[in-house]
């Protein structure tokens, strides 16, 4: 076979693979442009409890951005004051892919100590008596003994000191010293029962203008049995029959119990607010003068012989 043939057909497979791999290579650096321009990932954002969601589109997606324009972000589902995971959205040339933002809190109280002053044998006292003030974004603050000896010290009369472990709701901590002084019995007046200055309310609300259906010499702490056994006599009022009495034509449509408030959160009373439906709906608020004392009378002694 002639040499000249062979040499030509030899190179005319060298140029047509040639060709063959600029056509292979401009066809894959074109889909390669043309994906990059519609590809995107998303990172996943970490965010301390507390700190403020960012709303720039940079922050949440792995590649440059030439134009923020071309880019929507939804970051409505996210929380940013509740630990958890959240799922985000970021949107580019008609493609929507989802990310992630993890509001975590990592960050222990800041708090200030008091010293917590009990009477001899006094068995109802609470540990976060000891604080003067807590902060953190996971309330409430946890306070705990760090030595379960140092429980002895609450029946023991005079001054001692107690380690304690400040925490929040997911485990951040700090270790503190408290001052406790334990009075002998009846020589300890309790200064924040004494304020009955009104500040907040069991509703939440700033201000309270309702009529006040009990208000107590003393204040109580919310967590005492007193406040338990007035709840208890309010209970036994029958709210239909008090309606009925005094609101001719009205009928009762619901009842709502708020505990009233001094800045100390100890309690200082309650007022009874009824719904009450007639000609129209109206707000009222029960006046104890007004209460049928048969009533309570008789609800009162139907629970005794129970």
């Amino acid at each position: 076979m002639d040499e000249d043939f062979l040499d030509v057909k030899e190179n005319s497979k060298k140029v047509l693979g040639f060709f063959i791999i600029v056509i292979i290579a401009i066809v894959v650096g074109g889909y390669f442009l043309v994906f990059r321009k519609f590809y995107f990932s998303l990172k996943t954002v970490h965010l301390e409890l507390g700190e403020s969601l960012s709303t720039d589109i940079k922050d949440y997606v792995n590649q440059e951005i030439d134009n923020v324009r071309d880019w929507k972000i939804d970051l409505s589902k996210v929380n940013e004051s509740e630990v958890g995971t959240y799922t985000y959205t970021v949107t580019y040339n008609k493609t929507t892919r989802k990310g992630k933002v993890k509001v975590s809190d990592t960050t222990p109280p800041v708090f200030t100590l008091q010293e917590l002053v009990l009477e001899e044998g006094s068995e109802e006292f609470f540990l976060g008596d000891f604080l003067a003030t807590c902060e953190d974004y996971s309330k409430p603050c946890l306070v705990s003994l760090k030595n379960s000896k140092d429980e002895e010290k609450f029946g023991l009369l005079g001054e001692h000191s107690i380690d304690l472990v400040i925490a929040d709701l997911y485990g951040n901590k700090s270790s503190a010293e408290g001052k406790l002084k334990v009075l002998e019995k009846g020589s300890y007046v309790d200064s924040k029962s004494l304020d009955l200055e009104y500040a907040s309310n069991s509703r939440g609300t700033g201000d309270f203008k309702g009529k006040r259906f009990i208000s107590f010499e003393k204040a109580l702490r919310p967590d005492s049995g007193e406040v338990g056994a007035e709840i208890n006599k309010i209970s036994l009022i029958d709210l239909n029959q008090y309606v009925k009495t005094n609101y001719e034509g009205y009928r009762l449509v619901e009842s709502e119990i708020i505990e009233l408030y001094n800045k100390h959160g100890y309690v200082i009373g309650y007022s009874v607010e009824l719904k009450i439906s007639g000609e129209k709906e109206k707000i009222v608020y029960v006046d104890k003068e007004k209460v049928p004392a048969d009533t309570a009378e008789k609800n009162e002694d139907e629970v005794g012989e129970e």
